[in-house]
């Protein structure tokens, strides 16, 4: 199957003239009826004059008869088998007898077909056909191995009458649809050996088989096929390895070309084209428009695909070409991965190891504006060898020193982004008596470079945390006074005690408001939304002992005043206040690195 568009050119395949072998003193007298025996239709078979594009393995997969293939012929209800010679004459098989003219007023309907996998008498309506799943594999008599048996001709009926026998002419036309992908000699592929294989289709989502229906209308040359009914074999192919790349678009040759035959049907929306490097890092490429891939009988089509590094660009020709062109694309460019968004560069969705170190958590961004989630899997050996685990996941990517002026002078390196726990801390009330701590108590204090925990529009929970534990520890909670602790804030340094932090990151923390409506919302998102929530559970759900996010209420260590301090509703990501003494909610700590 294929990804993008290209045209397949109609195989018109045999032409097939009904030569009279006998005198015309042969009549009989009436001067219509012929003598039995006496007036064989005999076929010959020619190809449309379309140049094969892999010579060394010519066949009719290239528009070309190699000598012996069987051929069903049908004229009525009755179906012969006839072989093929190099030079494309067609005898009947095995001695038996051929077809005969019985009149010389009559017209004969004739109709063919020819299976790559073997003579099969049993006319194509309503049968199911199947391509082979490995089509790379050859036999030492048969070059074109699996990939041949996975070609099916037809040919529409067609009247022809005895007046008209030396000059009709049958042809065959592909009924399945050949997909080409060139690999471009560019980027992350320079050299053939740097890639390791191509796949059509991902996780069984093509259609193997489909049940069949042949053409029918004047000028109609292809069946429908009906992939959804019955139990289709699903799967993936493996495409055959040419051994002459094709032409690129825009001229030049492909580093390297592979072709697959593949039953007609739609792959918008679907993991189409792989492509693995010799590294073992796969990359696909998902059409998007209902023309990209919208797979057609008797229509080739090519993608000409630049494996950048992270992401594949695919260029295809919308509609298909005519089979056995040269295969070029016309340019329609499909989307492409943002190189923000690469493998390789550090984003919202990697997974953040008790090493300090980060991998690739699979999100990606287009240049559509699209986004998905790859299934990739944390990757539990560092660089050294050792053995790691995650702790937690980056839900914003960047530097917050600018917000937070306690961070930098504590950990100046943590200016990469910010990491989600992978658990909650637990559920509780902010504290159990109230007050305005930014007034009675922060405003006086010189320690942590913030005099405030009212502030909404910075990320300074960091800050807010330290200001916090001295509060706590200060007379104004302590002893008498301890109902005025900060509860999240004991919460939190039990789940760093149980869940330590790498010395390179900040340490988990109790999240401003700003920090945490960006773990519900998403980075940069505009308004209220779970975006970033709906990222975060999936990448949990990736990793063991992790646990979801609450569809629930979450406190910040952003105070509102004496008596409320600021929180997010998760189920919608609303931002509101809620009363310290009052309101038990969920704490989620975060880290800076």
């Amino acid at each position: 199957m294929m990804n993008k568009s290209n045209p397949f050119r109609h195989l018109a395949m045999a032409v097939f003239a009904c030569l009279m072998t006998a005198s015309c003193s042969d009549v009989t007298d009436d001067g219509i009826t012929l003598p039995d025996g006496k007036y064989p239709m005999t076929f010959t078979a020619s190809v449309d004059g379309l140049s094969a594009p892999d010579p060394a393995t010519r066949a009719t997969t290239d528009n070309t008869w190699t000598g012996g293939e069987t051929v069903a012929i049908q004229t009525g209800s009755e179906v012969k088998q006839y072989t093929a010679a190099s030079g494309g004459r067609l005898t009947v098989a095995g001695g038996a007898d051929p077809f005969y003219w019985q009149s010389n007023s009559e017209t004969k309907t004739v109709t063919a077909w020819y299976y790559g996998t073997g003579y099969d008498a049993t006319p194509p309506d309503g049968t199911t056909w199947a391509v082979q799943s490995d089509q790379s594999k050859t036999e030492a008599d048969n070059t074109a191995g699996n990939y041949r048996r996975s070609d099916f001709l037809y040919a529409p009926a067609t009247d022809i009458p005895f007046s008209g026998r030396n000059s009709a002419s049958l042809s065959f036309y592909h009924q399945t649809a050949r997909v080409v992908v060139n690999i471009v000699n560019a980027e992350a592929a320079t050299d053939a050996s740097a890639i390791r294989s191509v796949t059509i289709g991902h996780a069984g989502n093509l259609a193997l088989s489909g049940s069949y229906t042949p053409p029918t209308g004047a000028g109609v040359t292809a069946g429908t096929w009906n992939t959804n009914s019955g139990s289709p074999t699903m799967g993936t192919i493996t495409p055959r390895k040419l051994t002459a790349p094709g032409t690129l678009t825009g001229g030049g040759t492909a580093l390297a070309s592979y072709a697959a035959l593949v039953i007609p049907q739609q792959m918008k929306g679907k993991k189409f084209i792989a492509v693995t490097l010799a590294n073992g890092n796969t990359y696909y490429y998902t059409p998007t428009h209902n023309g990209d891939a919208d797979l057609q009988s008797g229509r080739q089509h090519t993608y000409d695909i630049t494996v950048k590094h992270g992401y594949l660009e695919v260029s295809a020709n919308t509609g298909g070409s005519a089979w056995g062109s040269d295969g070029s694309a016309e340019g329609v460019t499909g989307k492409y991965l943002l190189d923000d968004y690469a493998p390789d560069k550090l984003k919202i969705g990697d997974y953040y190891y008790n090493d300090g170190e980060t991998s690739d958590g699979g999100y990606r961004k287009y240049s559509d504006g699209s986004t998905k989630i790859e299934d990739i899997q944390p990757v539990l050996t560092g660089a050294d060898g050792n053995e790691r685990s995650v702790i937690g996941i980056v839900f914003w990517v960047g530097s917050i020193i600018g917000d937070d002026p306690l961070l930098p002078k504590k950990h100046s390196g943590c200016t990469h982004g910010l990491v989600a726990a992978l658990q909650d801390a637990g559920q509780t009330l902010w504290s159990s008596s109230y007050e305005d701590i930014t007034d009675n108590w922060l405003s006086k204090q010189d320690a942590y470079g913030i005099r405030t925990l009212k502030e909404t529009e910075k990320m300074q929970g960091y800050a807010n945390t330290k200001a916090l534990e001295g509060y706590n520890a200060s007379e104004r909670a302590t002893g008498g006074n301890s109902g005025y602790t900060v509860l999240p804030i004991g919460l939190i340094r039990s789940y760093a005690d149980a869940h330590p932090a790498p010395a390179s990151s900040s340490g988990w923390y109790f999240p401003s408001i700003k920090e945490l409506k960006f773990m519900c919302w998403g980075q940069n998102a505009s308004g209220e939304s779970t975006g970033g929530k709906q990222m975060l559970d999936t990448q949990f759900a990736k990793v063991s002992g992790a646990s979801s996010l609450q569809s629930g209420h979450y406190w910040s260590s952003t105070e509102y005043d004496d008596r409320w301090a600021w929180g997010v509703y998760f189920d919608s990501g609303g931002v509101r206040d809620y009363r310290k003494d009052r309101n038990s909610l969920w704490v989620r700590a975060v880290l800076a690195f």
